[in-house]
């Protein structure tokens, strides 16, 4: 029988939320690799020590930098701080555990974003997105952040509280910002074969949802790599079929009229079993192609252990 220590052991709820490791990475983590060895209450329920969580959240941030789950999740806790430390070039912080940030906090990170808006202060947006790089886990940043930053964006389009011009530097500083994300995660990156390609579609220069759709790969260590926008189906071609990864995402935003048959070019030039997916352009069907109207969609998607 487990002894009760409500204050050191926590459900696999808790556990997700303190580390930011998604429940079914946490299954996934444990089944394939041992990552960790949880407690189980008499109800059989899981059951995580305070050491579980901390290694959850250590490896989590080791592949952001780049690093294959497969490869160090086996590794003690000793080995892991001396691999984050060289990643990181800084020392171990001793407790990467932390409350996970609620609705309220989330609302108070907006709220300062929604009144540099308002007053189109650049320098204040800047400030405030490198903080929240700092803050915020990758699909923090993307689905609690960006999401409805980007929204509120149109929306002041859309009543003519902003101009086109003034969103598109908008969109600007937020590709700017996640790029050095990217840039982090392909530094610390030795996986030769990525799992995803991302790209927009010949014509279509907004790669924002490209780039966000990076931050959900960073999240659940996924490798990827990202050609840049308005890619023609020719040049994707070239490099998937030398890559061969596991799927192309092809990101959009808004309506695009010849995605059908671009997608079709890509699949017809395609010499591997490369699947190919759409993400964006809301609820529009699309023959034959897996797609994912939003972020969060993709989000719930890449969420699930992947085989």
């Amino acid at each position: 029988m487990i002894k009760q220590l409500p204050m050191q052991y926590f459900n696999i709820q808790v556990a997700s939320q303190l580390s930011g490791v998604a429940s079914a990475t946490i299954r996934a983590w444990e089944k394939r690799y041992h990552a960790v060895v949880p407690e189980r209450a008499q109800n059989k329920h899981r059951l995580y020590s305070e050491q579980d969580i901390e290694k959850l959240t250590i490896l989590a941030k080791l592949t952001e930098y780049g690093q294959s789950i497969g490869k160090v999740a086996h590794l003690n806790f000793e080995e892991l701080k001396h691999i984050y430390c060289t990643l990181l070039h800084r020392p171990y912080e001793h407790k990467l555990v932390t409350p996970h940030l609620g609705k309220n906090d989330y609302a108070k990170i907006l709220s300062s974003f929604y009144f540099a808006l308002t007053t189109f202060k650049l320098d204040i947006i800047s400030h405030e997105l490198n903080k929240a790089r700092e803050q915020l886990t990758p699909r923090e940043l993307c689905l609690n952040l960006l999401v409805p930053l980007l929204k509120e964006t149109k929306e002041k389009v859309i009543r003519q509280e902003l101009s086109v011009a003034q969103e598109y530097i908008l969109r600007t500083i937020f590709a700017f910002q996640i790029g050095h994300m990217v840039d982090e995660h392909y530094q610390h990156s030795h996986d030769v074969r990525p799992a995803i390609l991302l790209c927009t579609p010949l014509g279509e220069f907004n790669e924002i949802q490209a780039m966000a759709s990076a931050l959900l790969c960073i999240h659940y260590g996924i490798h990827f790599i990202t050609l840049g926008p308005s890619i023609s189906a020719e040049a994707l071609n070239e490099v998937a079929n030398e890559i061969r990864p596991k799927a192309i995402l092809i990101a959009v935003t808004g309506s695009h009229s010849g995605l059908n048959e671009y997608v079709m070019k890509v699949q017809q030039g395609l010499n591997a079993n490369i699947n190919v997916w759409i993400n964006g352009s809301g609820e529009q069907a699309y023959r034959n192609i897996t797609h994912f109207p939003s972020l969060n969609s993709l989000d719930a998607f890449l969420a699930k252990p992947q085989s």
